[in-house]
């Protein structure tokens, strides 16, 4: 968990944190802000940012699938 909001903390604020267990698996939560420019820009700087995440977390831990959602209209999308 350290390692996660350490690598997202460098660029982004870190909003939320949280450390779930599902299933046996451990798993990693973060909600962060990026600087809202255009749709485009903003989510490649979220996806970016969550793939710098994992190469951190990758280091000390074996990871799964990536996830990375996006709040719109009151409702989380898939970037």
């Amino acid at each position: 968990m350290e390692s996660a909001e350490t690598a997202l903390g460098a660029a982004h604020l870190v909003e939320a944190k949280q450390l779930d267990v599902v299933a046996g698996v451990p798993r990693i939560t973060l909600r962060f802000l990026v600087e809202e420019t255009d749709y485009e820009t903003g989510a490649g700087q979220a996806v970016q940012a969550a793939v710098n995440m994992r190469h951190a977390v990758e280091r000390v831990a074996t990871v799964g699938p990536l996830r990375v959602l996006r709040r719109r209209r009151n409702r989380w999308e898939r970037l």
